[in-house]
């Protein structure tokens, strides 16, 4: 952690973008960790913590654009490429396709915080057809998110970063399952207000015709129409 700190130390803004856009883009590099030292850095004066959320968002946003764009033209391949060194690629491809369609959009809201979920969202947005705009706004919102939960720890634990490292690791589940809460609340509240507002269903009243008025009349008890037999 201190090997990282000298670092964004040295090279200052640049360095924070360069390395949260290639973990973004994929690139093994710890995100997380150039962004915890940018706090702490923000903490002592070193760079501006309004700049560094900034700076932030627009790495990320871009980063998972690029991913956005491959699924929307890609599709499926796009996401076969990705699970391609696991066991079973065409499970873990149903898995998120089953995962996505059940929680959508709102995923990218906590994806940063979980790698797996971080890789496969903007593709998978893109592979769903989601507009441009409400995919940017939902993903610059997770980036904001991401910027502040990190970058604040990292300004809050500026003397002991290896300490904020270890607690955000364990509290990762955390506030994931707190984001998982909140987005369940909000899909019910959706489901549960599509409902109550519901357009009743209308009914089509079909109004009995009298034959007399057509002109046919009919004798029921002969069978005879218009004064012939049927069928002669």
């Amino acid at each position: 952690m201190n090997v990282i700190f000298h670092f964004v130390l040295k090279h200052g803004y640049s360095i924070l973008f360069a390395a949260l856009f290639a973990h973004q883009v994929g690139v093994p590099l710890p995100g997380p960790l150039f962004l915890l030292a940018a706090g702490a850095l923000a903490a002592g004066g070193k760079m501006g913590f309004l700049t560094v959320v900034g700076l932030t968002i627009a790495a990320c946003v871009s980063a998972d654009w690029i991913w956005y764009e491959a699924g929307l033209r890609g599709g499926d391949k796009v996401l076969h490429f990705m699970h391609r060194f696991t066991r079973d690629p065409d499970f873990h491809d149903r898995r998120a396709k089953r995962t996505f369609a059940r929680y959508g959009l709102p995923l990218l809201l906590v994806a940063k915080f979980v790698p797996v979920l971080d890789a496969v969202s903007p593709p998978l947005a893109g592979i769903s057809r989601t507009s441009r705009v409400r995919f940017l706004a939902f993903d610059a919102v997770g980036a904001t998110l991401y910027a502040c939960v990190y970058g604040g720890s990292g300004y809050l634990f500026s003397h002991d970063l290896d300490r904020a490292a270890a607690y955000l690791s364990r509290a990762g589940t955390f506030f994931l399952g707190l984001a998982f809460a909140a987005i369940c609340i909000y899909s019910a509240q959706k489901l549960v207000r599509r409902c109550y507002f519901a357009p009743e269903p209308r009914v089509v009243r079909i109004a009995a015709v009298d034959p007399i008025e057509c002109g046919n009349p009919v004798d029921m008890r002969s069978g005879i129409i218009g004064g012939k037999e049927n069928g002669k």
